[in-house]
């Protein structure tokens, strides 16, 4: 398929993807690690050593590939491994997700990265549908924990973590409601945390000022939408193989140099008028998602500022923005538009609105080179404790970031075992 475009470009891509799956397999050990403290003791050296060992067993090559994926841009990457636009649009966009950057925004790679260390059944780099929603994930893990006699309360927002002494002794619920706690594992936004639930004078200055200054706006914009039909794409032959190739994501990035408008037309006027699209059809593989003959689809959509120019409102333009996100999609796939029946909008605002994730960000805070590894949160607090003791960071906000991964929580909960064992809490 890639030979259509450079038969160059076929030849040099299954090398590309072999490097890929070695980067996964390095970074995905590292993100299942905690990382090492800035000024840390004997554990955090040892765990240093650890990683760098891990990378002393590359190859000089790799070794090389590595630092230039961790530091290069995603643009300057794929000039190097590929001549054709499409297959540079198609791993271009992997760079942005969830990223507001250009193509040539160096740090992007690392983005690319971040994507491919995902496992299913042994496979690096594999993603998944939940069967039934992505809601099934939540449902499952709370009714394991139901089963070992774990209360769970819902619709019980937190309004404060309470703070004696600089340790935490419990939350009070917005209804008044109180509870006593040695331990608060907290995986929400970490300036929701500390500006909202935790007064800021109950930290370091330090700390106080990096988390203030904390990078967080994912420019993202996402749509799902009922269909009647599956669309038909032009580029897609709708044969059993077409459809097959349907039950991955459809991504419309053709280049480079289309991401890079995407950007400078959110930069001057608050939204992209051809956005970068990835959508995935469930239905495909899940039917219990849609009545028998149609389907749902979910959109997912770059680049849309949190914070628009010249006062304007993401509630009075969502729906305009929506329909160019349509627009978008219908110029590849002419029944698109007539098989809607329905469409749920969430704007960078909505998104920051339902789920609490600040300028929108999907990923509680930007990827960027001074946001991850030993630096995220902030430097000095990246191993889940946080400088009031008894408070742990166990969500996307921690290493390694953002995405159904559930390694935050893992990694915070076996530091919090470790605390609780060593009773230091």
């Amino acid at each position: 398929a890639i030979a259509k475009f450079s038969k160059a470009d076929a030849q040099v891509y299954p090398a590309f993807e072999d490097m890929l799956g070695d980067m996964g397999e390095l970074v995905r050990g590292i993100a299942k690690d905690i990382p090492p403290n800035f000024g840390g003791g004997w554990s955090d050296i040892w765990r240093l050593v650890k990683q760098a060992n891990a990378f002393r067993r590359l190859s000089p090559e790799r070794q090389i590939e590595l630092s230039e994926l961790m530091t290069m841009s995603i643009g300057d990457v794929l000039d190097r491994w590929f001549e054709s636009d499409p297959i540079k649009g198609l791993y271009g966009f992997e760079g942005i997700i969830g990223n507001y950057a250009t193509a040539y925004t160096p740090g992007t790679a690392y983005v690319l990265l971040h994507h491919v260390f995902g496992e299913i059944d042994g496979r690096t780099g594999a993603w998944a549908y939940a069967k039934g929603g992505m809601g099934a994930i939540t449902q499952s893990m709370a009714s394991y924990c139901e089963s070992l006699g774990v209360e769970i309360l819902t619709d019980a927002g937190v309004a404060k973590v309470v703070v004696e002494n600089g340790k935490s002794t419990g939350v009070v619920l917005e209804d008044g409601r109180e509870f006593s706690a040695r331990i608060v594992a907290s995986n929400t936004h970490p300036q929701v945390l500390f500006g909202q639930l935790i007064d800021q004078a109950d930290t370091p200055p330090a700390f106080q000022q990096r988390i203030a200054a904390y990078k967080s706006e994912s420019a993202t914009f996402r749509m799902n939408v009922a269909l009647s039909e599956l669309p038909r794409f032009d580029s897609v032959e709708h044969d059993e193989q077409g459809l097959a190739a349907m039950q991955n994501t459809i991504d419309i990035c053709p280049s480079l140099d289309y991401m890079n408008q995407a950007y400078d037309d959110a930069k001057s006027h608050g939204w992209a008028n051809k956005p970068v699209i990835s959508m995935c059809i469930p239905t495909l593989l899940d039917d219990s998602l849609a009545p028998e003959g149609c389907h749902v689809m979910s959109l997912f959509c770059q680049h849309f500022r949190r914070h628009l120019p010249d006062g304007q409102s993401w509630d009075e333009v969502k729906e305009q923005v929506a329909d160019a996100v349509i627009d978008t999609v219908a110029a590849y796939s002419p029944n698109f538009r007539a098989s809607i029946v329905g469409r749920q909008i969430n704007s960078p605002l909505d998104i920051e609105r339902k789920l609490n994730m600040l300028g929108g960000d999907i990923f509680h805070g930007k990827l960027s080179l001074d946001q991850i590894f030993s630096l995220r949160p902030v430097g000095g607090y990246a191993d889940h404790r946080m400088p009031v003791k008894g408070v742990y960071l166990c969500g996307s906000g921690a290493h390694p970031g953002g995405g159904v991964s559930g390694i935050p929580g893992k990694n915070a909960a076996t530091v919090i075992l470790k605390d609780h064992k060593r009773g230091v809490l």
